[in-house]
């Protein structure tokens, strides 16, 4: 138990730290803009204005009903621009404009429109850091075929979902988004979309954003049993075992192509002590493992004399792991379609992990050796075909990105998949 506290307390001050530090990155900020509109009168050239100093801050939009309930408001044939029309215009706007103040007014020479120059204050959303990302959704694990037949299938796919979206996330490459729980996201933002939240809190509501992949799964075959074997002794030993087959795919929502797909296959010989919970995580983990790595392969950080760094850490890589490091070369292209194969791959040294922390791992050089200098992101890491999950591949995995490292002067990026 006392070994267990203090690594619970530093687990909690991570994790607020990181609440803390993603609460610096995203945030509300009140920009102050000035805009010049034109109309028929006083009133219309203010509408038009207010448009355009909206129009000013980036991502912010907004709505056709607005848009038409403010120009009902400057018809009825006023001449100036009183405190009520004001007022009105600022409910009418309530969550994408804050306030306003008119600076001048007048009618232009010549033409006789109004014009009205204000300035605005309107709040925006500055999202994390972490949303320029590769954005990633995990919809929840489907069940399908036999599987349905199975009574704890459902709870099954809910682990692997998770466990999925946890790898994934722990990788801290992509930006993941929630469609686990948007029910409850919902709840949240009700309150908001009623009008009854502060002005500043309406303008998440255009904060939201949509994910560049879809990673979905569908679990066909799921088949928990109990088997009974006989020793040489003549002893009976009953043993769990549970078979699946997950179909995995990761699809462009911009336009449906299907950038990697993948049937998971695992026997599923359970030894006494795991259950089909734990089983679960495991199989969730090792499906994110080969995306994951399929996208953004764990590359060397830092390089010392016996040791390496390694980008990845958490859950994503384990102590007594040995990687292959691998030299990036000249790139290759497919001769039927011309397209490119990624980088020639080259095994320089092996190392076995002895150390992770939540962002990186060390390992050991173990066999081979490491020539310096060697610049960050020039070897990739590597897993042993023995260490890899048990899954049957349906279709080559995409290229992966071209990292800095592995760039000389002036090269562009191979990468067309990701």
């Amino acid at each position: 138990m006392s070994a267990t506290v203090p690594l619970l307390r530093r687990l909690l001050a991570g994790a607020c730290l990181g609440l803390a530090l993603g609460a610096v990155q995203a945030q509300v900020v009140i920009r102050e803009v000035v805009a010049t509109g034109n109309g028929g009168d006083p009133s219309r050239a203010t509408v038009d204005a207010i448009e355009n100093a909206i129009a000013q801050v980036g991502g912010m939009r907004i709505s056709t009903a607005t848009s038409l309930t403010m120009s009902e408001v400057s018809r009825g044939g006023q001449t100036q621009i009183d405190e009520s029309f004001r007022q009105n215009i600022e409910k009418i706007t309530r969550g994408v404009i804050k306030s306003y103040t008119v600076l001048e007014s007048g009618t232009s020479p010549g033409t006789g429109r109004a014009f009205v120059r204000i300035r605005a204050q309107i709040p925006t959303y500055r999202a994390s850091e972490q949303l320029k990302r590769l954005k990633l959704a995990v919809v929840p694990v489907a069940v399908a075929g036999a599987a349905r037949e199975q009574a704890d299938a459902a709870r099954f796919a809910e682990s692997v979902s998770a466990a999925l979206e946890a790898q994934l996330t722990q990788t801290r490459k992509f930006a993941m988004l929630d469609r686990r729980y948007t029910d409850r996201s919902q709840q949240e933002l009700a309150p908001i979309q009623a009008g009854r939240a502060p002005i500043e809190e309406a303008v998440k509501l255009g904060a939201r954003a949509g994910a560049d992949y879809l990673v979905m799964a569908v679990l066909k075959e799921f088949a928990p049993q109990q088997q009974q074997q006989q020793r040489v002794t003549g002893r009976v030993t009953t043993r769990s075992v549970a078979p699946v087959s997950i179909d995995v795919r990761v699809v462009d929502v911009a336009t449906g192509q299907i950038k990697f797909a993948q049937t998971y296959q695992n026997p599923g010989r359970l030894h006494a002590s795991v259950s089909l919970a734990q089983y679960a995580a495991d199989v969730g983990a090792d499906i994110g493992q080969v995306i994951g790595t399929a996208i953004y392969p764990i590359a060397v950080a830092g390089v010392s004399e016996t040791d390496v760094t390694f980008n990845q850490g958490g859950d994503t890589v384990q102590v007594g792991r040995i990687y292959r490091l691998v030299s990036l070369g000249q790139p290759l292209v497919d001769p039927y379609t011309r397209e490119s194969l990624g980088p020639q791959e080259q095994e320089v040294a092996r190392a076995e992990v002895t150390s992770v922390t939540d962002r990186t791992a060390t390992a050991r050089v173990v066999s081979g050796k490491l020539t310096a200098p060697i610049k960050p992101g020039a070897l990739l890491a590597r897993l042993l075909p023995d260490e890899l999950p048990a899954a049957t591949a349906r279709a080559g995995l995409p290229t992966p990105p071209a990292l800095p490292g592995a760039q000389g002067p002036g090269r562009k990026s191979d990468n067309e998949d990701w």
